[in-house]
């Protein structure tokens, strides 16, 4: 299995689809609400998500799809050994009212959902993060690291919120709280992906969030792990399908014990 030609592949279909995105993006988009009236999808989701869904099943016919909108495509799950993620618009909000922060993510994973290659692409910056399983990472082709800060009080994180803040406590809002009066500031920028790769370049420091899913984070952790950083949930731990639990912290490595006493309780 020759990674790096996945990975080129990977990119070229990414920068399809969002040329799609960006004919939406100009011209101005419908959409309809999913989960909750904040979970919203457009048409340019949809159709992001047929161009990618056609070319991997047609490049890659063996292979497994897992894809936000339209669920499991492909080659039967038990049959594949290989399996993408992918979320053709990630940041859905904002690109429907048009702020510059989305893009399109796609991970391929081992059949233990083992991130091999990802790539996640914001086509109004023209930023193309990049990573293979021990090739490193890149942005637009140069090399990316994590930043080297190592005290709470210096550093840039960047969090979410779930779809369900409305009825469910468990919303984000307390570990928000605790980590504005730690850290030199928080961001909440609206795409998971995003958020990971901003670590992996080194321009936020950590990024924590609940209830996400694979296709929101697999493509942005691998970019971070290649580019020196840590991923884990909540408990430190980091299994293959860490991300079926839906929570996940990123951070350069050198905050990640402290992330975790803060999000455990352990750090007041």
């Amino acid at each position: 299995m020759d990674l790096q030609s996945i990975q080129t592949t990977a990119e070229d279909i990414a920068k399809s689809a969002a040329d799609v995105l960006m004919r939406y993006y100009h011209s101005g988009v419908s959409m309809h609400t999913k989960s909750s009236k904040v979970d919203i999808v457009t048409e340019a989701d949809q159709l992001s998500e047929a161009v990618i869904v056609e070319a991997l099943t047609t490049i890659y016919p063996d292979h497994h799809i897992v894809g936000e909108e339209g669920g499991g495509m492909g080659a039967p799950i038990e049959e594949a050994t290989y399996h993408w993620y992918v979320d053709p618009l990630d940041g859905t909000t904002n690109f429907a009212n048009h702020i510059p922060m989305f893009c399109v993510s796609m991970a391929m994973t081992d059949a233990e959902m083992n991130p091999l290659v990802g790539v996640v692409y914001n086509p109004v910056s023209g930023e193309l993060f990049s990573a293979v399983k021990g090739g490193g990472a890149t942005l637009n082709g140069q090399p990316i690291h994590v930043s080297e800060k190592d005290e709470l009080t210096a550093c840039v994180l960047a969090s979410g919120f779930p779809y369900d803040k409305y009825t469910d406590p468990d919303n984000n809002l307390d570990l928000w709280g605790k980590f504005l009066v730690r850290t030199r500031g928080l961001r909440r920028m609206g795409s998971a992906a995003l958020d990971c790769c901003y670590v992996a370049a080194g321009r936020f420091d950590a990024y924590w969030e609940a209830k996400v899913y694979p296709w929101d984070v697999l493509a942005g952790m691998l970019c971070v792990t290649e580019a020196g950083g840590t991923v884990s949930d909540y408990r430190g731990d980091n299994p293959p399908c860490m991300v079926m639990g839906r929570r996940v912290v990123v951070s350069n490595g050198k905050i990640h014990d402290a992330m975790l006493q803060v999000i455990n309780g352990k750090g007041e």
